[in-house]
């Protein structure tokens, strides 16, 4: 014989649905919620789209990094690859980074960090390497490349002019007369986080390391002994910050390192076997070892 009796239902009966209430959409409470998920809609929503931008201009530069790795002294397109990236990195400016600053106009930056630190990154490392090849061609024997600041202020913009009305018959009507407030353009730019600067100058070793290898390959050995020099510039100054704490900057410093290896060992190719050096290459089997102490373990 059951324990219950009642059907199962330890109250002696059958639960009874309760009548659903009806929300009052004027309560404060329901009011205030409704706001808050319109705002975590929209920013989800401005988060996307600045992620799709990022994606163009990440795309864009690796394509124009690609492009300078082309430049060969045999060749002698320089000029001519040089001009097209500075033109194409112009455009990037103009267009991808001013729509993700409008995109960012009057919001917390560092909100939406995630979203466009790749794509700001990648430019970066591109245009910075597109200036140290420019500098290349210098009488100054220090090479040098844009800091942050010079790139904030290739990234300031305006608002774009608002049309003109227009009468009945379609022609513009003149607007002379207009107070000077309503003339008057909004400027806003885009944000360069000096932390990303550092970030993305960091990935331009691995750049230069390319460049000093394949410099060999086309037997531009002064080209090697330049690229190699920079390199160990950068990571001096690199293994000088503080950045026990910085695991994102610690490992580009640790992949850094490498870079900076690769190239010693070909100049040191380009030292001991002179001209037969490209024939012999630049191979390297050698890891550096776990206990050297660079400063920054």
């Amino acid at each position: 014989m059951p324990k219950n009796q009642s059907g199962g239902q330890r109250n002696g009966g059958p639960k009874r649905r309760q009548p659903a209430v009806a929300l009052d959409e004027d309560n404060p409470i329901i009011l205030a919620f409704t706001k808050y998920s319109n705002e975590l809609t929209q920013k989800h929503d401005r988060h996307e789209r600045i992620v799709k931008l990022s994606r163009d201009i990440t795309i864009e530069s690796k394509r124009i990094i690609f492009l300078l790795h082309s430049i060969d002294s045999r060749k002698q397109n320089k000029e001519k690859v040089l001009e097209e990236a500075r033109q194409r990195l112009n455009k990037l400016i103009e267009v991808n980074f001013r729509a993700v600053a409008l995109e960012l106009r009057d919001q917390d930056v560092y909100q939406f960090r995630a979203a466009y630190s790749p794509g700001l990154q990648e430019f970066i490392e591109a245009y910075t390497y597109m200036e140290y090849l420019c500098s290349e061609d210098s009488q100054n024997e220090v090479k040098c490349v844009s800091d942050w600041q010079a790139l904030q202020a290739v990234m300031q913009y305006v608002e774009d002019e608002p049309p003109k009305p227009k009468d009945e018959d379609g022609n513009e009507v003149d607007t002379a007369l207009s107070t000077p407030a309503e003339e008057s353009l909004k400027k806003f730019q885009f944000f360069v986080d000096p932390t990303e600067y550092v970030l993305g100058l960091s990935d331009l070793t691995g750049e230069l390391m390319r460049r000093c290898i394949n410099s060999l390959g086309s037997g531009d050995t002064d080209a090697c002994m330049e690229t190699c020099k920079a390199l160990q510039h950068f990571y001096k100054g690199y293994i000088s910050l503080n950045c026990q704490r910085a695991r994102e900057l610690w490992r580009k410093i640790t992949t850094m390192r490498q870079s900076v290896l690769k190239a010693e060992n070909v100049c040191y190719n380009v030292k001991v076997r002179g001209g037969e050096a490209a024939k012999w290459g630049a191979t390297f089997d050698q890891k550096p070892a776990d206990d050297v102490d660079e400063g920054f373990y």
